[in-house]
C-alpha cells in the first residue's frame, strides 16, 4: 500500500511539476485588454501555454487562453480566419495550429476543460511529454474536431463551476464598489476587467477576486427579465413589444441604441441586414422569461405553439429544457445561433 501511495502522490506531484505560465508570454491581440482572454477574462499568462490565437485576413489578431475559447468564437469567426496560432509548450511562442503535435488528456489539469491540450513544435518534444504525463499525441484538425464536439458539455460544467465557486465571491466583491457597473460599457470581459483593475472603483481588487468580479458582472448580475419601455415598436413588424413580454427579444447597436423586438424571429431579419451594427444580442427563456445572451440560447424551430408573429424560434437557457418542450410539443429541431439562418427564417412566415 505504501508503494501504491508513494507512486500515486508521485504522479500527482509530476501532473503538476508541468508550469502552464510564462514569464514573459507573448501578447498580439489588437486590443487594450491584450493581457486577458477575449471569451473568459482570464490571465493569459497565467495559462500561457494552452494559449491559442487567431489572425484574421483584415489583421485584427485575438488571443484566448485555451482551445476552448478559441471554439467559443469559431463560429462567427471561421469566415474570416487567416491563420490559427498556438503556444509551442517548450519555446513559449506562437506557431501555425496546423503544425503542432498536441498531447490529449495527459495528467496535466485542462484549461477551461478537464482534458489538457498541450501543443509541440515538433513530435520529439511531444514525445517525451507523453512518456512522462501520458496523453495521446494529435494533430489539430482531430483535437479542433473532438473540441468543438465537447464544448456544450464544457459549458455546462463550467457554469455549474461558476455558480457554486465563483459568482459568490463576485457578488461580494461587488459589493464593495463606489458605483454601478454595467456591462454594456464594454465590448469585451477583458475590457471590463481592465477597467476595474486601473480605476479600482471596487477597491484594489486582483487575482481570482478580480477574475470572480469581472466574471459576476459579466455573465450573472443582470440576470433578469427584459424591461420592454411601453412605446417600444418593432423595427419589423411594428407591434408594441410590451405587450408580449414573454416573446420580448432586444438588440444593441455600436452607438448603445437598444432596439426591441417581439420575438426571435423578427429580431433575426434585423440582424440579418444589419450585422456589423449590432453589438449584443439578448433573447428571453421561453419558461422563466430570463435574459439570455442569443448566441448562449438553444431555439426549439417548427413547435406547435405560436407567437405574436405566428412560427417562432423559442429560446431556452438550457438544452435540457428545451428538449422537454420539443417532445412537449412537436418541434421539429433544436438550433445554436449559429445555425439560425436567413433561410430558416423564411421557412417560418
Amino acid at each position: 500500500m505504501k508503494k501504491v501511495a508513494l507512486l500515486l502522490m508521485v504522479a500527482i506531484l509530476g501532473a503538476f511539476a508541468f508550469e502552464k505560465s510564462c514569464s514573459n508570454p507573448p501578447l498580439i491581440a489588437t486590443t487594450k485588454a491584450k493581457e486577458w482572454c477575449e471569451v473568459c477574462g482570464m490571465n493569459l499568462g497565467k495559462f500561457c501555454k494552452t494559449n491559442h490565437a487567431v489572425e484574421l485576413k483584415d489583421g485584427t489578431k485575438k488571443q484566448y487562453c485555451s482551445m476552448h475559447c478559441l471554439a467559443v468564437e469559431y463560429p462567427k469567426l471561421k469566415d474570416k480566419i487567416k491563420t490559427v496560432l498556438v503556444i509551442d509548450a517548450v519555446s513559449g511562442k506562437f506557431i501555425p495550429a496546423k503544425e503542432a503535435f498536441y498531447v490529449v488528456g495527459s495528467e496535466v489539469p485542462g484549461t477551461m476543460s478537464r482534458n489538457s491540450k498541450i501543443a509541440f513544435a515538433n513530435k520529439e518534444d511531444a514525445l517525451k511529454f507523453q512518456q512522462e504525463y501520458g496523453g495521446a499525441i494529435m494533430r489539430f484538425d482531430e483535437v479542433f474536431k473532438q473540441q468543438l464536439q465537447h464544448l456544450q458539455k464544457e459549458n455546462q460544467w463550467l457554469t455549474k463551476k461558476k455558480h457554486k465557486r465563483v459568482y459568490p465571491i463576485g457578488k461580494i466583491v461587488y459589493q464593495n464598489c463606489n458605483q454601478p457597473i454595467s456591462k454594456e460599457k464594454f465590448n469585451s470581459i477583458g475590457e471590463l476587467k481592465n477597467y476595474l483593475r486601473e480605476s479600482k472603483v471596487c477597491g484594489d481588487v486582483r487575482g481570482k477576486r478580480l477574475q470572480a468580479l469581472a466574471l459576476y458582472i459579466w455573465e450573472a448580475k443582470d440576470k433578469k427579465k427584459l424591461k420592454v419601455p411601453q412605446d417600444a415598436k418593432c423595427p419589423v413588424c411594428g407591434m408594441f413589444v410590451a405587450k408580449y413580454p414573454k416573446w420580448a427579444t432586444l438588440l444593441i447597436d455600436k452607438e448603445g441604441n437598444k432596439l426591441y423586438f417581439d420575438g426571435v424571429k423578427d429580431m433575426m431579419k434585423y440582424y440579418f441586414k444589419h450585422p456589423k451594427e449590432i453589438k449584443r444580442a439578448y433573447v428571453s427563456d421561453y419558461y422563466t422569461q430570463e435574459v439570455i445572451e442569443a448566441n448562449k440560447a438553444f431555439y426549439v424551430k417548427g413547435s406547435d405553439v405560436l407567437g405574436p408573429m405566428g412560427k417562432e424560434l423559442i429560446p431556452f437557457k438550457t438544452e435540457k429544457e428545451a428538449k422537454t418542450f420539443l417532445e412537449d410539443h412537436k418541434g421539429e429541431k433544436i438550433l445554436h445561433f449559429e445555425e439560425i439562418t436567413p433561410e430558416v427564417i423564411k421557412e417560418l412566415d
